[in-house]
């Protein structure tokens, strides 16, 4: 996202949806066509899954369409609720400041969105995205000359913090099952 290049006194259409200048219809285009793409996403996902672990006729009647449903639900929620919150935190703020159009509008719609998700792939999704978002962060670095790239560096960052996510989860879910 270009929003650190710019000013910041720019209105979120100069910055965020320059496709359409009014935030409702910006949110709904981004809402049909993260709907669509999450349809294909994981309804082909699911039904290779179930092909390959041959599931019986029972699961492809009851279970399939709505596993489909709930996760397609989820990244069209993480992709809509972007927009809206960069929208409404420019509206409420009355400007963005540094951190607003990125983390402060990513953090609230991948939190709603995670909770939208199964209870069995919150743990999973919650690192991936944390990893995804510090890759993001590397590339932004590299590409604005702040950090020297490294040769496959994206893979040692993926390793690097793979790692201490599962150290601070391991370290977080041994300290609740003390403290309980």
């Amino acid at each position: 996202m270009a929003a650190l290049s710019k000013s910041i006194p720019h209105n979120c259409y100069e910055i965020g949806h320059t496709w359409h200048p009014h935030c409702g219809r910006a949110f709904m285009h981004v809402t049909q066509g993260a709907l669509g793409e999450s349809l294909r996403i994981y309804g082909t996902l699911y039904l290779i899954a179930a092909i390959l672990r041959k599931r019986k006729l029972d699961y492809y009647l009851n279970k399939l369409l709505p596993e489909i449903l709930q996760s397609t639900s989820f990244l069209t929620a993480n992709g809509s609720l972007y927009i809206l919150f960069f929208c409404t935190l420019r509206r409420i703020l009355g400007k963005f400041y540094f951190w607003s159009p990125g983390f402060g509008a990513a953090l609230p719609a991948s939190y709603i969105a995670i909770l939208i998700e199964r209870k069995s792939r919150r743990g999973l999704l919650t690192i991936y995205m944390a990893n995804l978002a510090t890759e993001t962060l590397f590339r932004m670095g590299v590409s604005r000359g702040m950090i020297t790239p490294v040769r496959h560096g994206e893979v040692l960052l993926f390793c690097v913090t793979a790692a201490l996510f599962m150290f601070f989860f391991r370290y977080v879910v041994n300290t609740f099952l003390t403290l309980s």
